[in-house]
């Protein structure tokens, strides 16, 4: 007679104490500080060592006392007025941009008719119609919103373009296959599909728009920051003017990062790289 040997149950799998530790678990918020912050010490040793001459660089210390200087007088107005500049060119841009976009991604005879005059805008140094910009605006706000506007509408109507271009057909049908008119097809397919082109869109915007700000006050204005730059970078003030330059680069890196949340909260539906 034969006997059947019992198998033993498989034992569950070993569970490592503790699980990721602290540094994995932060690495994401940590791992830029502790780069940024390696970068400066080997900065400031370097200027201090006489790596340069401190009449064309500053050490991050002779930055952080020139922001100071600058805390004291009219930095807090001129970037109330920058900021009024960009928000108002961004509110041009998205406003046009958006349903210009998706109107020449949906129509393909207005896409075949623009596309080729669109492309070859959005390809051209718009930055030197600054002067122009002046003379039909003036040295005030205007200019500078309408540089802003034309310089972040382009990447906005090419995205979208994108974004409507290469809606699922399938999701389409099926939903023309359930009823759904027009308005319905808008609203339940083709908005949630652009929804991620529209996030880089607005992230190319803003990177374009910061520019235009900067450059249109550093060529032609008597007030915000890039005028205030170009004044300290005149006086070889190096210090004040590397310190507003590192204030836009951190009110740049706060607006990326605001966009990033809000991309979490549209697009939770789509799963992540690491799923």
């Amino acid at each position: 007679m034969t006997t059947t040997e019992r198998v033993p149950p498989l034992a569950p799998p070993r569970r490592t104490a503790g699980g990721p530790g602290w540094w994995q678990r932060r690495r994401g918020l940590w791992a830029p500080v502790v780069t940024v912050a390696i970068i400066l010490v080997i900065w400031e040793a370097l200027g201090r060592a006489g790596a340069w001459d401190p009449l064309f660089f500053a050490r991050p210390t002779e930055i952080w006392s020139g922001f100071l200087h600058l805390t004291d007088g009219p930095l807090w107005s001129d970037l109330a007025v920058s900021g009024q500049e960009f928000a108002l060119g961004m509110l041009i841009a998205l406003g046009v941009g958006v349903p210009v976009g998706m109107a020449l991604g949906s129509i393909r005879w207005l896409y075949q008719s623009f596309d080729p005059i669109i492309n070859a805008l959005y390809s051209t140094p718009i930055l030197v119609l600054t002067p122009l910009l002046v003379v039909w605006f003036g040295l005030g706000i205007g200019s500078k919103i309408a540089n802003v506007a034309i310089m972040a509408i382009f990447p906005v109507i090419i995205n979208m373009i994108e974004g409507v271009r290469t809606t699922d057909p399938a999701l389409l049908r099926a939903a023309r296959s359930f009823g759904a008119g027009r308005l319905a097809l808008y609203k339940d397919v083709t908005f949630p599909a652009v929804t991620p082109f529209f996030i880089t869109a607005v992230r190319l915007a803003i990177g374009k728009g910061m520019i235009a700000v900067v450059v249109g006050e550093y060529i032609a204005a008597t007030e915000g920051i890039g005028y205030r730059i170009r004044a300290d970078a005149e006086a070889f003030n190096t210090g004040r003017y590397l310190a507003g330059v590192m204030i836009m680069v951190v009110i740049s890196v706060l607006i990326m990062s605001a966009v990033k949340m809000a991309e979490k909260r549209l697009t939770a539906w789509r799963p992540s790289i690491s799923e």
